[in-house]
């Protein structure tokens, strides 16, 4: 959801990645308080300047007690299917602790060098591979994976605290991102009319922003989703279903 690259698709999993207040003024009730976050599967469609791209798939399924899979498979179309193959693949794989998300491990292949880490928290550690080497990074307080923080994120939001900023793995760094609120809007989906707060995702290196149009009604995942760099989208995310399973 953050700081993706240069392919839409290795961004739109983990946006894949969004208020009691504000979600009253939106037309929506807060939220009970939430303990656990709800199961799903959303697909969105993906454009690339402009141009439809594809499509990608989201899915969290519980694999234990306390224990979480969150996936996105990424489809390209036409022509795009020239520069991302079959398509990419991501999985985090993460815990609730104390009603935290704790990142467990993370994977992503296509669209780019494959990604393997996993987080010891023991150590304060989190060790893999990135970019073709072996990082080894010194773990900060909450730090995300691109996967899990969506669903810290929407966690967050269904217990009325979205957080001002956070950290994630930024591939092979950890960066410290600003979560800015910039408004509410009503979008025209195929879903029907979905009203969403659009929340801002940046941090200090960036050239990049993302912007997320964040509905309730979807358990606050995104409705839209742009990153933009200056006045240029340079990709977009459109949702085409939501399903609790």
């Amino acid at each position: 959801m953050l700081d993706w690259k240069a392919s839409p698709f290795k961004a739109s999993g983990a946006a894949v990645a969004l208020l009691a207040t504000a979600l009253c003024r939106a037309g929506s009730p807060p939220a009970p308080q939430t303990a656990k976050p709800p199961t799903f599967v959303a697909t969105y469609s993906v454009a690339w300047h402009g141009i439809t791209a594809g499509h990608t798939t989201l899915t969290l399924v519980q694999t234990g007690p306390d224990a979480y899979r969150y996936s996105s498979v990424d489809r390209a179309d036409g022509l795009f299917r020239l520069f991302v193959g079959r398509g990419i693949t991501q999985a985090s794989r993460f815990r609730l602790v104390d009603g935290q998300v704790q990142p467990l491990s993370f994977r992503s292949k296509g669209g780019g060098p494959p990604e393997n880490v996993r987080f010891d928290w023991a150590r304060g550690r989190v060790i893999g591979t990135a970019k073709h080497k072996h990082i080894d990074l010194k773990l900060e307080p909450g730090t995300q994976d691109p996967g899990s923080v969506q669903i810290a994120l929407m966690l967050a939001f269904l217990r009325g605290h979205p957080p001002a900023s956070f950290w994630m793995l930024n591939t092979d760094v950890i960066n410290r991102f600003e979560f800015v609120r910039r408004g509410e809007a009503t979008l025209k989906t195929p879903l029907g009319p979905l009203p969403t707060v659009l929340y801002t995702s940046h941090h200090a290196k960036a050239r990049r922003t993302t912007y997320m149009w964040l509905a309730p009604s979807l358990d606050y995942m995104p409705a839209r989703l742009e990153q933009r760099r200056g006045d240029s989208t340079l990709f977009s995310l459109n949702i085409l279903s939501y399903k609790r399973t």
